[in-house]
């Protein structure tokens, strides 16, 4: 069975670098594998792969509530400056809202993953 786990291991590191399930297939067939076990093999390779593909892209609630409270942070300094005429901005008051709008829309995001995750 640990011999099965390695050798998924090591052929999802080489299907994540471009290899083929047909040259998989090929090389598990020289080591003189049977067809139940190259399919079961073959198998996990795929269901792992597609998790790490899913998975890989994705940001973690967690980075993403901190991204939102640091734009807010940044948005509330900037709104404070604006108020008392330390910065001015002329008509473009909203620059200084939209990173507190933006962090909000982070956060409310993040909280929504995270209870999707529960």
């Amino acid at each position: 069975m640990s011999q099965t786990k390695e050798l998924v291991d090591y052929y999802l590191e080489k299907k994540k670098s471009g290899m083929d399930f047909s040259e998989i297939r090929k090389e598990l067939k020289a080591k003189d594998l049977d067809d139940a076990q190259i399919k079961n093999i073959i198998r996990e390779i795929d269901a792992k792969a597609l998790e790490y593909a899913q998975t890989s892209g994705k940001m973690k609630p967690k980075d993403l509530r901190l991204i939102g409270y640091a734009l807010m942070l940044i948005g509330g300094g900037l709104t404070f400056a604006v108020y008392f005429k330390i910065l001015v901005l002329g008509k473009f008051l909203f620059a200084a809202y939209g990173p507190v709008i933006i962090g909000y829309i982070l956060v409310v995001m993040a909280r929504r993953q995270q209870n999707k995750l529960k």
